[in-house]
C-alpha cells in the first residue's frame, strides 16, 4: 500500500519534470527572441533601415483586389513616415463616400497603382489631392476619389471601373500608367489577345490566393510589416523572386526611341507621334499590345457613359543612372481621339531631373511630393483648358 510520503515524492517528481520542460521552453523562446533581435540588428547595420510598407490589399467583393476597408497604418522608411487612412469603400480618404453624388458636384475617379494611392507621401500630397485642390481653387465643386491600389495592373483598373466605380457617377475617369503595368497585365491573366482582339480570360485575380488574402488581413503579419526590418527584408526578397523572375524586359529609353519629334510649331501639349516601326524589342510587343487593347476597352467604357477619359503616363526611372523614360505603348494606342486626353509626365519632369528630387532614393523609388505636385497641377491645367468638366 503506497504511503503518503511516496505519493508526495511522485508529485514532486512530476513538478520537477514540468519545471524542466518549462525551463526548456523558456530557453528556446529566449533563443528565438535573441535570434530575432540579432537579425534585426544585422539587417539594420548591414543593409540599413528597410522600407516598411504594409500593403493591406485584400479580396474585393467584385473579384479582384482593393484596399482593406477602414484600415489605418503607417509607412516608414529612411525617407518618409506617413499615415494611411482607408475609408469603408477601400479608397485613400479620411471620410466615407456614398454612391449617390451630391447635387452640383463633379466627381473624378483616379485609378492606378502605388503611385496613385501615394506610397511615400501624405494623403494631401498625392497628385489626386493636388488636382482636387487646384480645381476647387478654380471655382469647381469637385472631389477626386483616390482609388489607387498597390500592385494594380491596367487590367484590374479596367474591371474596377466597370464593376464598381461607375456606381459613383464619375464625371471624368483618370487612369495612371506605370512601366510595370506591361508585366502586371499578362501576369493577372484577366485578358488576353486573340488575333488583334481583347478577350476576357478570367473573372477573378487574387495574387497568392486565399493565403495571401489571409496574410494581408492578419494583424500579426501587418504588425511585423510595419515594424520589423528583418521580416520586411525576407518578405520583399521572396516577393521579388516570385514576381519578377519570369519577366525580363528592356523598356524604351524615352521619346527618342520612337524616332519622332513634335510637329513644327507644336505647343507644350503636343504628343510625340510614334513612327511605323518603333524600336521595341520583339519580346515586348505582345505585352505592349495587350496594354493598349486594355486602354481601348477603358476608353470604350468611358465613351459609352459620356465620360471624358484622361491617361497619365508616369515615366520609369533608372535609380542607378537617375534617368527617366516614357514607356507607354504609343505605337499601339491612338491618343488622338475625341473625349481622350493623354498626359505624358516625362516631358513635365525631365526639365527638373537632376535639379529636384523626383523619386525617393532610399526606399521604393516612388514620386516625391514635388513630382506629385507637378503632375497634379498639370492635370488641373489640362482639365480646365480643355473644359473636360464643364
Amino acid at each position: 500500500m503506497p504511503t503518503r510520503s511516496s505519493g508526495a515524492a511522485r508529485a514532486g517528481l512530476r513538478w520537477t519534470r514540468r519545471g524542466r520542460l518549462a525551463a526548456r521552453v523558456a530557453l528556446v523562446a529566449a533563443g528565438c527572441v535573441a535570434g530575432c533581435l540579432l537579425g534585426e540588428l544585422a539587417i539594420r547595420l548591414v543593409l540599413g533601415e528597410q522600407p516598411k510598407f504594409a500593403r493591406h490589399v485584400v479580396r474585393a467583393p467584385w473579384g479582384i483586389r482593393y484596399n482593406d476597408p477602414s484600415s489605418r497604418y503607417r509607412h516608414r522608411s529612411a525617407d518618409v513616415d506617413v499615415e494611411f487612412m482607408i475609408n469603408r469603400q477601400g479608397m485613400r480618404c479620411d471620410h466615407d463616400v456614398e454612391h449617390a453624388k451630391p447635387a452640383g458636384r463633379r466627381r473624378i475617379v483616379s485609378l492606378g497603382d502605388s503611385f496613385t494611392i501615394g506610397y511615400e507621401v501624405a494623403a494631401t500630397e498625392t497628385f489626386s489631392s493636388v488636382l482636387e485642390a487646384r480645381l476647387r481653387a478654380a471655382g469647381l465643386d469637385v472631389e477626386v476619389l483616390n482609388c489607387g491600389v498597390s500592385g494594380f495592373s491596367n487590367a484590374e483598373e479596367c474591371l474596377y471601373l466597370e464593376r464598381e466605380l461607375l456606381k459613383y457617377s464619375p464625371d471624368l475617369v483618370l487612369v495612371s500608367f506605370f512601366e510595370n503595368d506591361l508585366d502586371d497585365n499578362p501576369r493577372s491573366g484577366l485578358f488576353r489577345i486573340d488575333g488583334d482582339e481583347l478577350v476576357v480570360a478570367a473573372q477573378e485575380y487574387i495574387p497568392g490566393g486565399e493565403l495571401a488574402d489571409w496574410l494581408n488581413r492578419s494583424s500579426v503579419f501587418n504588425f511585423l510589416s510595419e515594424r520589423s526590418d528583418a521580416f520586411v527584408f525576407v518578405k520583399e526578397s521572396l516577393t521579388d523572386l516570385l514576381k519578377h523572375q519570369p519577366m525580363a524586359r528592356v523598356p524604351p529609353k524615352g521619346p527618342s526611341d520612337f524616332d519622332a519629334a513634335p510637329a513644327a510649331g507644336a505647343g507644350k501639349d503636343a504628343i510625340v507621334a510614334p513612327p511605323a516601326t518603333p524600336k521595341i524589342p520583339p519580346e515586348d510587343r505582345p505585352k505592349r499590345k495587350l496594354c493598349a487593347r486594355i486602354f481601348d476597352r477603358i476608353y470604350a467604357v468611358a465613351q459609352a457613359h459620356g465620360i471624358p477619359f484622361v491617361i497619365m503616363s508616369i515615366p520609369g526611372e533608372s535609380p542607378a543612372e537617375h534617368t527617366i523614360a516614357e514607356c507607354f505603348p504609343l505605337e499601339e494606342f491612338d491618343v488622338h481621339r475625341p473625349g481622350l486626353e493623354f498626359v505624358s509626365t516625362y516631358d513635365l519632369l525631365q526639365p527638373w531631373n537632376g535639379k529636384e528630387l523626383l523619386y525617393w532614393r532610399r526606399s521604393h523609388h516612388h514620386w516625391t511630393p514635388f513630382a506629385h505636385r507637378l503632375a497634379g497641377e498639370e492635370l488641373a491645367r489640362r482639365i480646365l483648358d480643355k473644359k473636360l468638366l464643364p
